[in-house]
């Protein structure tokens, strides 16, 4: 008998755990950018459960490709187009630039419509394994990094399903965060699996 696929959720959960699939949560008020920490280190950076400053990342896309990825991530922003999605080259600490493909949807914004957060997912489209060093320093990357966040998004794609009837209100309060942001963005995780599957089976 053939085996059933994993349901999707626990593909998704498996693809961050091994680092297949990264994902991301920026904070654009505080111009901060959380990764989950497999990921993180699949490219060789430091410091795999801290946020970092926005300027950190941005210097470490290709030259050429930063002004298409910024520009993508602004439309989205300022709602002319309904998603984000760019391609563009990463540097990572060992193995050179790899190219990357990225999506996201902003979940939350001012009372005056302006872009707070957005979360999202990554993929590595380089055919040659990563060969992460840990060269960079440790320490603050940036004036912003550090600052404190509410529970990123990775956080929220590992938390289960709370018991509404238990007394621990921080539970249930994660548990309704986890649901509102999957509600929202359960089509870009869906999308990127596949489009991960698709690189597997070449």
């Amino acid at each position: 008998m053939e085996m059933q696929n994993p349901p999707m959720e626990m593909r998704w959960r498996q693809a961050i755990e091994t680092g297949e699939l990264g994902v991301w949560d920026l904070r654009l008020d505080l111009e901060t950018v959380q990764y989950s920490p497999q990921w993180k280190q699949r490219f060789g950076f430091p410091e795999p459960h801290g946020a970092d400053s926005t300027h950190f990342w941005r210097c470490r896309v290709h030259p050429e490709d930063l002004a298409g990825m910024m520009a993508a991530i602004r439309r989205h922003a300022q709602g002319s187009q309904p998603d984000y999605e760019a391609r563009f080259r990463l540097r990572s600490n060992g193995s050179g630039y790899r190219s990357v493909h990225s999506r996201g949807r902003v979940i939350e914004r001012s009372p005056e419509g302006r872009a707070l957060r957005m979360v999202g997912t990554m993929i590595d489209l380089t055919q040659r394994a990563p060969t992460p060093s840990t060269g960079l320093p440790e320490g603050p990357r940036g004036v912003m990094a550090g600052r404190p966040l509410s529970l990123p998004f990775h956080l929220l794609l590992s938390t289960g399903d709370a018991n509404k009837d238990a007394a621990d209100a921080r539970q249930q309060q994660i548990a309704l965060e986890r649901d509102r942001v999957l509600s929202l963005v359960t089509d870009l995780l869906r999308t990127t699996v596949a489009q991960l599957e698709g690189l597997d089976a070449l």
